[in-house]
């Protein structure tokens, strides 16, 4: 019960987070949310390993879980997507592809890949 407390307070900060940076770059939040979140999950990675359980999941599934969205950029893909295949697409690679590097790229200063 416990871990469930401590997930849904960080989801609370994380969600604030990401409706801040959503309300201050309205059309590039999205992006900035998933890039910074990205590359703070793989920056803390090996650090979660060394902390309380529910520290960990307070920092990682909560606030990071809720500060970037799978499902914002679900719904944004698929309105690229009803006004052009090849827009949605290049939005959906450009996403994934970003995201991936940034993980990569806080993992590797965090500790990793030595």
């Amino acid at each position: 019960m416990k871990n469930i407390i401590w997930v849904g307070l960080g989801g609370m900060v994380g969600t604030l987070l990401r409706f801040a940076v959503l309300v201050l770059f309205p059309s590039t939040g999205l992006w900035i949310a998933n890039i910074i979140g990205s590359f703070v999950l793989g920056f803390v990675f090996h650090k979660m390993k060394e902390v309380k359980r529910e520290n960990a999941l307070f920092v990682t599934t909560g606030i990071l879980g809720s500060f970037t969205t799978f499902s914002t950029f679900s719904g944004e893909w698929l309105a690229f997507m009803e006004n052009s295949v090849l827009t949605g697409t290049l939005y959906g690679l450009g996403m994934t592809i970003t995201c991936i590097v940034a993980a990569a790229g806080g993992f590797k200063l965090g500790g990793g890949l030595k």
